[in-house]
């Protein structure tokens, strides 16, 4: 490395660049693209408050927001190049759009720092994952009840301990799940409530002293008020283990109904079956119908639950403000994203595909005589029977 690769944004007094293996673990460009909208969404609203107080001129403002629109679409076009010289997806849109407009490039980032910038693309990105998983959950709520109201008088066991305990119907079984998932959707919904603060303007940790007018800021970018506190704004990452949090116990909730779709759809049990299109077949056994799509929700499960717990460790020891132990925030974020939305979209699509074979749900439950509690309540009730006694210093008779 020469003095030719040192990083422009922080490389003023450096001689020299860095070694090749610290320029492949310091970089993040390969993951933080993915913030490239929320970056640059983030970009123009700091620069129209910048021109709205007079900090940055008109003509400097229009000029970065036009190359920010035109790095945008270049991005869309997949005609930008992400270099991993410049380390991250924040440099990477500062380069190129002082290579599009010129030095009026560098007044963007008057009054901000890179620790208040990927706070805020973070929690952009974090909230709009909440809203499409939300939708995603609704959907298979939706499909939960359509198939709850066709089989709302469909007799099938109820199970403890997975021993035939009671009779129940299969719609009211498929409503429990609806209640889990409805939880799930409210705790997304706690989270979002808690992470719409806009940290702009905390800069590197202590504010600044420009003028700024941070409640412009976070209005524009949907925020509900700036965070009070510049240290916890450029620090906290508690957004992105209550959106992990969330995740883990929603794909916990879809892996104990993968799991039910894995025992009713097994020979034993024959209550429902899977269509092609979510099943595969054996290599070498023609008569297997594999229901492989639950069997990897099933699985998924530890993955999500695994990345909470990754970045509660990683966030466990970082002390005030900002250390870059906190760079490796965002891949388990993302893949919990992208695996959670997966799972919740092959669940829909199995839950819609089902064929229930009602007349195996109904030779179930005369197996294990599940009516014992019922016959057990009836003379009590209807007979006046006294229950046994259980305790041992009991001088009542049982009844005979």
């Amino acid at each position: 490395m020469t003095s030719s690769d040192v990083n422009p944004l922080w490389g003023g007094r450096f001689a020299a660049g860095p070694s090749e293996i610290m320029a492949r673990i310091n970089a993040s460009i390969t993951f933080d693209k993915r913030l490239h909208a929320e970056d640059i969404r983030a970009s123009k609203a700091h620069c129209a408050m910048l021109v709205a107080q007079g900090i940055i001129t008109h003509e400097d403002g229009a000029a970065i927001l036009n190359g920010l629109d035109q790095i945008a679409q270049e991005i869309t076009e997949g005609r930008f190049v992400f270099k991993a010289a410049l380390e991250d997806i924040h440099m990477n849109v500062e380069a190129r759009l002082a290579e599009r407009i010129g030095p009026a490039a560098g007044r963007l980032h008057t009054a901000r720092s890179r620790n208040d910038q990927v706070a805020t693309d973070f929690r952009l990105w974090v909230r709009g994952a909440i809203d499409a998983l939300m939708e995603a959950q609704s959907r298979l709520q939706g499909t939960l009840l359509d198939q709850a109201e066709r089989h709302a008088a469909t007799v099938m066991p109820g199970f403890t301990h997975l021993q035939a305990a009671q009779p129940v119907t299969f719609g009211h079984h498929l409503l429990a799940y609806v209640e889990m998932i409805g939880r799930d959707r409210g705790r997304f919904t706690d989270a979002r409530r808690r992470l719409n603060e806009c940290p702009l303007g905390a800069a590197a940790l202590a504010g600044t002293s420009f003028p700024i007018d941070r409640h412009r800021t976070a209005a524009e970018l949907g925020f509900d008020r700036p965070c009070a506190n510049s240290l916890d704004a450029v620090s906290d990452r508690d957004f992105a283990l209550e959106f992990l949090s969330a995740a883990a116990l929603c794909a916990v909730h879809l892996s104990r109904l993968a799991e039910e779709l894995v025992l009713w759809t097994s020979s034993p049990f024959r209550f429902v079956s899977l269509s092609d299109a979510f099943t595969t077949g054996s290599s070498i056994m023609p008569q297997k119908r594999n229901p492989d799509a639950a069997e990897l929700i099933r699985a998924k499960a530890g993955r999500v639950i695994g990345a909470l717990n990754a970045l509660l460790v990683v966030m466990k020891g970082v002390p005030l403000a900002y250390a870059k132990d906190m760079q490796d925030d965002k891949e388990p974020v993302f893949e919990t994203a992208d695996t959670l939305n997966l799972c919740l979209a092959a669940m829909t699509g199995m839950i819609a595909d089902l064929t229930v074979h009602a007349e195996a749900m109904g030779a179930a439950c005369a197996v294990g005589h599940i009516t014992a509690t019922d016959l057990a309540d009836w003379l009590v009730r209807v007979l006046g029977m006294l229950p046994p006694c259980r305790s041992p210093t009991c001088k009542r008779l049982s009844p005979t």
